[in-house]
């Protein structure tokens, strides 16, 4: 999906936030934001939201000379989501299809690529009283039963110890292989190989890459080892708002997992900013 006006008020806010960590002083702070500001009055408008971040964020990173402002982030992220998975893996054979799937939603709130935050504790709470939509839950345990291999696109940086509760789970009840991707290169918290080996995420699945550091996976300039997973492996579940906007409209027949993060996409899908999405394009 076409980006919004309203997502460029988002890349501002993120930048924003990207002072604060990154601690810059006040002639550094008004030099980034006057060049993101040129950047995002030039640059054409008619391509998604993760293409036009994309563009800001590699100015960051020549103006700065830091590759990834998030890496601490990401690390604090990935060790309290397994703090908080823990009690979930040691009852794993007693969970069902939808507790695994609604939790992997639950580490999609885990993310700093939006203006929405969300209280992932409370929401652990509200998860008991949620549910998936029945039609499209009963299709993937279909497929899952039937293909026994998947493709798993990823999202955020803790949000990926969710992901790997999901692919034990999966591997556990259905004998499922799974092939999971992490981004080319550091964006925002988005989830990198560095995550997947500090949450042992390449214990439990395969591990590839995007080949792009942008926080959704533009199939045109991807990986052709994202590419071949995609026309070889069946089953395709993309975790992640940012993913979402990106392959959507591309025709491929996949699953989408995800919280609704602004009210662009909200509006779009017709839901609520916070609420869950499952659903099959």
């Amino acid at each position: 999906m076409k980006m919004d006006i309203y997502c460029v008020r988002c890349i501002i806010s993120q930048m924003v936030e990207l002072i604060k960590i990154l601690r810059l002083n006040k002639e550094a702070q008004e030099r980034l934001i006057r060049e993101v500001l040129k950047v995002l009055s030039v640059e054409n408008y008619n391509v998604t939201s993760p293409e036009l971040a994309e563009k800001v964020y590699d100015l960051v990173r020549e103006l700065t000379g830091i590759q990834d402002p998030y890496a601490e982030i990401k690390r604090e992220e990935n060790r309290r989501a397994q703090e908080m998975v823990a009690p979930f893996r040691e009852r794993l054979e007693e969970l069902s299809l939808e507790d695994v799937l609604k939790l992997s939603v639950l580490g999609n709130s885990m993310d700093y690529g939006t203006e929405a935050r969300f209280d992932v504790e409370r929401e652990l709470e509200e998860l008991k009283r949620a549910s998936l939509p029945s039609q499209v839950l009963g299709e993937f345990e279909k497929e899952l039963e039937e293909n026994k291999k998947l493709l798993i696109i990823g999202d955020n940086a803790g949000e990926i110890v969710f992901d790997k509760l999901l692919v034990e789970f999966l591997r556990m009840r259905y004998g499922v292989e799974t092939t999971y991707a992490v981004r080319g290169g550091p964006i925002i918290n988005d989830a990198t190989m560095e995550d997947a080996l500090q949450v042992g995420m390449d214990k439990v699945a395969k591990v590839i890459t995007t080949g792009q550091n942008i926080a959704g996976l533009v199939l045109e300039r991807a990986s052709e080892e994202i590419k071949k997973a995609i026309r070889e492996i069946p089953l395709v579940l993309s975790k992640g708002q940012g993913n979402f906007e990106t392959l959507e409209d591309k025709g491929l027949d996949i699953y989408f997992l995800f919280r609704v993060k602004c009210p662009v996409v909200g509006a779009y899908l017709k839901k609520r900013v916070g609420e869950m999405v499952f659903i099959r394009r």
